[in-house]
């Protein structure tokens, strides 16, 4: 099985250009919760309260819409096969009724859409999914490894339940190449990638984002006043900036941007030294990088940033805040949160 987000979702294609164009198309979704968005070749996928809906990345129509259980619990993942959809017991505003009585990570053949498999967690919440050589998915209470029919592999119990009322997690788990990391409450968690077992605990202050891995040499975890990188081998921490994040930093091979309320920050991930500085109003979504070039929404504004200078190199306004973005090849993909729903809008870059 390829590799196709085992990285921080950050980490994403590499993109013809900076400058942002006139946007292509936008969709209105009549629904108040939608998972981040996945790209794959021809479409962008993406999870309501009641659907995997399936886009065409060059007209913005509905490729394929497919009804499931339950609610809405984290984005979509794509191995060569199939989508993997996890589906939460919440509905629409926490208060319909679901005919889900526990997570489920729902696996649907990529080509007709229909279910293959389907994998039911403990906990009372939330299905994060990553894919690697296999597929690794965390619930409020477990994480998981299993083989693309289904079959687990290992599995992991925490001894307390994550808090969703709490933390700003995804609770996604993160695959190195000997390891899978978990932010669990006020400790970093590294389990065995083969066997599940664990490798090492850090105690810090509690983790309010999922780590992100940069290279093979550093993980980089976020606490509520911090941004803190440990060693993949023994836990032991390289270095420390005393900066409170307010979004999981983007990474590159060679820099780590962190956003925070007085503007972004790009680190060096292998000594912590700040490269620079850019000031910016309070971002309403995590940045990511794509090629040489951070993409960020403060206030209501798409804006593209040199990854390496921190300078500002375009920016567009947009119509309501920006709570995710999304690139690949061909240009920028934004979820806006509107009074009725969510509007998904694509941005072509040049």
């Amino acid at each position: 099985m390829a590799g196709k987000n085992a990285q921080n979702t950050s980490r994403l294609d590499a993109i013809r250009g900076s400058k942002i164009d006139d946007i292509s198309w936008n969709k209105p979704i009549a629904s108040q919760f939608v998972s981040p968005i996945v790209m794959t070749k021809n479409h962008a996928l993406v999870s309501t309260q009641s659907k995997l809906i399936g886009f065409d990345k060059a007209d913005g129509t509905i490729a394929f819409s497919h009804s499931l259980p339950g609610g809405m619990a984290a984005a979509p993942a794509v191995t060569d096969t199939h989508i993997l959809v996890p589906r939460d017991t919440y509905g629409e505003g926490f208060d319909s009724d679901i005919d889900l009585q526990a997570p489920t990570l729902y696996a649907l053949d990529r080509e007709t859409k229909q279910r293959v498999w389907e994998h039911t967690l403990d906990g009372n919440y939330l299905a994060s999914v990553a894919v690697a050589d296999d597929i690794y998915v965390q619930s409020d209470r477990e994480a998981y490894r299993l083989t693309a029919d289904g079959t687990t592999t290992w599995r992991q119990t925490f001894d307390q339940a994550f808090d969703w009322r709490k933390t700003l997690s995804y609770l996604r788990p993160v695959i190195g190449p000997d390891g899978v990391y978990i932010g669990h409450r006020d400790t970093l968690v590294k389990l065995d990638r083969a066997a599940g077992d664990v490798r090492w605990t850090r105690s810090m202050e509690k983790t309010v984002f999922p780590p992100v891995i940069a290279g093979d040499t550093t993980v980089i975890t976020s606490t509520n006043d911090a941004i803190v990188a440990v060693s993949p081998a023994d836990g032991q921490i390289q270095w420390r900036v005393s900066k409170p994040p307010v979004w999981a930093p983007a990474i590159s091979e060679t820099i780590a941007v962190a956003s925070t309320s007085k503007g972004l920050l790009g680190i060096d991930p292998a000594s912590g030294e700040q490269q620079w500085h850019a000031d910016q109003s309070l971002s309403t979504c995590p940045p990511v990088i794509a090629g040489n070039t951070v993409f960020t929404a403060p206030g209501m504004t798409l804006t593209a940033v040199d990854a390496e200078t921190g300078e500002r190199i375009d920016s567009r306004g947009t119509d309501w805040r920006v709570t995710w973005i999304t690139p690949d090849s061909g240009g920028v993909l934004t979820r806006q949160p509107t009074t009725d729903g969510v509007l998904l809008e694509r941005y072509p870059l040049r």
